[in-house]
């Protein structure tokens, strides 16, 4: 259930994610995601070799990698971490696979599910990168990433429980972080978003608070010095918000933080602008 719990938890961050950036930005570059994500069948042993991919154990192993996958490349795509040549199978490499899947079946359904989640993350992440720290981010192919990535869910997941213990399930070779953790960071890469979002709202009300003043409109000034002031405020609040998951969410989360607090600084800096 742990599983279903966090996607569901993922999913409405993403939708109150994406319609604070729609609602915060009018200059989103949109455009079409071309292609579909492409999901290659792996030999992880030689018992592998004879697994079938059309089995309720298959269908289990895809429904249980498909999230720890997604939350892998979501954490690199945001860290700006390239998949080689396109390639999802590195992952493979780099995430074992639990030793608790002992089914040829499920563990080829596994490799699957990490590698279509993988693909899908990693874009996401890149556009959730840009989000917390620049204006210029695609919120279009954010939805579409989602939408493919909740497909690949319900058509392996189905009525399935993915019974996995997020706590002892590793997403690298070291063993330092699981998908407890990487569900932590993620959190704390929304939170830096959302205290972008609202530092780019200061920037744009305190401009205005300005504009207004040397044209003699007090009024108006005095409405966007306000607006400037709480958008800062929210601001520092979503960078304590995602310093909150620094314990929980590892080295992971650290760039998530100090992105977060430098979108506070700014927030703050364009509110006392217009003070005087």
């Amino acid at each position: 259930m742990e599983i279903e719990r966090g996607a569901a938890r993922m999913n409405r961050l993403v939708e109150q994610v994406v319609r604070s950036m729609r609602r915060r930005s009018a200059s989103v570059l949109v455009c079409a995601l071309v292609g579909s994500v492409a999901l290659f069948t792996s030999m992880f042993d030689a018992t592998v070799a004879f697994a079938d991919r059309d089995t309720p154990q298959f269908h289990r192993g895809a429904c249980q990698g498909a999230y720890p996958g997604w939350l892998r490349g979501v954490v690199d795509g945001y860290h700006e971490l390239s998949m080689p040549s396109g390639d999802p199978t590195g992952v493979l490499a780099k995430v074992p696979t639990p030793a608790v899947l002992t089914s040829a079946d499920e563990r080829l359904g596994y490799g699957d599910g990490l590698m279509a989640g993988f693909t899908l993350g990693m874009g996401y992440g890149a556009e959730l990168g840009r989000a917390a720290r620049t204006a210029d981010f695609n919120t279009e192919k954010m939805g579409q990433m989602t939408a493919q990535f909740q497909t690949y869910v319900a058509t392996h997941c189905g009525d399935l429980v993915a019974a996995l213990d997020w706590n002892t399930t590793f997403m690298n070779a070291a063993g330092t972080s699981t998908v407890a953790s990487l569900n932590e960071s993620q959190l704390a890469m929304h939170f830096a978003v959302s205290a972008n979002q609202e530092a780019i709202a200061a920037e744009a009300s305190a401009r205005r608070a300005l504009e207004a003043k040397a044209e003699g409109d007090e009024q108006a000034a005095l409405k966007f010095r306000e607006a400037a002031q709480l958008a800062a405020q929210l601001a520092g609040e979503f960078a304590q918000m995602a310093k909150s998951h620094a314990a929980t969410g590892r080295e992971e989360a650290v760039q998530a933080i100090i992105d977060a607090q430098a979108a506070a600084d700014r927030a703050k800096k364009a509110a006392e602008s217009t003070d005087g």
